[in-house]
């Protein structure tokens, strides 16, 4: 197959990933084009910067059902390991990790389980998501969500809630008129390319879909979150919110260490490998 990189649209941090993607490619006996390709590589689905100009290539991809694989930051490991997927980066993408799974993976990236946190702190953290993504589409403005989110929550259960804006996206409009409702500031750690301080510490942790409930499942506490999440499979349900619970994460940990790489494996074509008969398959319809 042909791909074409759109490199130029890429983040600061994406050349050597790039680099990798394209070894990957070669050894897995694909070519790299200019022109004539029949799949589009695009860096993230945050139209916003520099990545900006990936919106019209991914349009025209859906559109014209061309396969377009995007690389985005690691949810597990970010920065060391990158998501490889088909048409999306969250759960409505492919990621090819139904199959010939590696039990191991988990502890190779590092990743631990914790038990199930049984005194988490009577509180409710609610985290907004950059609303120039793609994976805010169709949602309302995020200071609306909020707004009806705490109002429904405050329906269900007297506990104070924390909103814990996206370090990128402020909430600007939100006027806090609810008792019992405190902004969080999040600090960027210093030494990192752009990581931000977070704790799980919670009673119940809400997300739509980015990497928070991931990590706040990971951690033992109890997530509410929507169904295009990848930690949707152990979310609960807002109804649930008085008695939050975690459902089993085994084979969930699992499937999710299989949706992201080191460069080394990027740079070995094992992603591409996974989501090549995926591909093939959208051509051919």
């Amino acid at each position: 197959m042909k791909f074409k990189l759109f490199r130029q649209h890429g983040a600061m941090n994406s050349p050597q990933i790039f680099n990798a993607f394209e070894e990957g490619l070669k050894k897995q006996g694909h070519e790299v084009v200019e022109h004539g390709e029949d799949v589009c590589v695009i860096w993230s689905v945050l139209w916003h910067g520099r990545m900006a100009p990936n919106y019209q290539v991914y349009k025209n991809c859906i559109a014209n059902n061309i396969p377009v694989v995007i690389i985005e930051v690691g949810n597990i490991n970010r920065n060391k390991t990158w998501r490889v997927c088909l048409n999306h980066i969250n759960g409505l993408g492919v990621f090819g990790n139904e199959d010939n799974l590696d039990n191991d993976r988990p502890s190779k990236l590092g990743i631990k389980l914790q038990p199930v946190n049984n005194n988490r702190q009577k509180k409710i953290l609610i985290a907004t998501q950059h609303s120039k993504s793609h994976q805010w589409i169709n949602m309302p403005p995020v200071d609306k969500w909020v707004t009806e989110l705490i109002d429904n929550i405050q329906r269900k259960i007297d506990m104070p809630i924390y909103i814990r804006p996206h370090p990128r996206s402020p909430l600007t409009a939100l006027e806090l008129e609810f008792k019992n409702v405190y902004m969080q500031s999040p600090t960027k750690i210093r030494g990192t390319y752009d990581d931000f301080d977070i704790g799980y510490n919670y009673h119940v942790v809400i997300n739509h879909n980015s990497g928070v409930p991931i990590h706040a499942a990971i951690a033992g506490t109890p997530v509410i979150c929507d169904q295009s999440s990848l930690a949707y499979p152990v979310s609960c349900q807002l109804d649930d919110i008085r008695q939050p619970y975690l459902p089993e994460r085994e084979d969930w940990i699992i499937k999710l260490s299989h949706t992201e790489w080191s460069v080394e494996e990027i740079a070995e074509g094992i992603p591409i490998k996974r989501l090549n008969d995926s591909i093939q398959s959208q051509l051919n319809s």
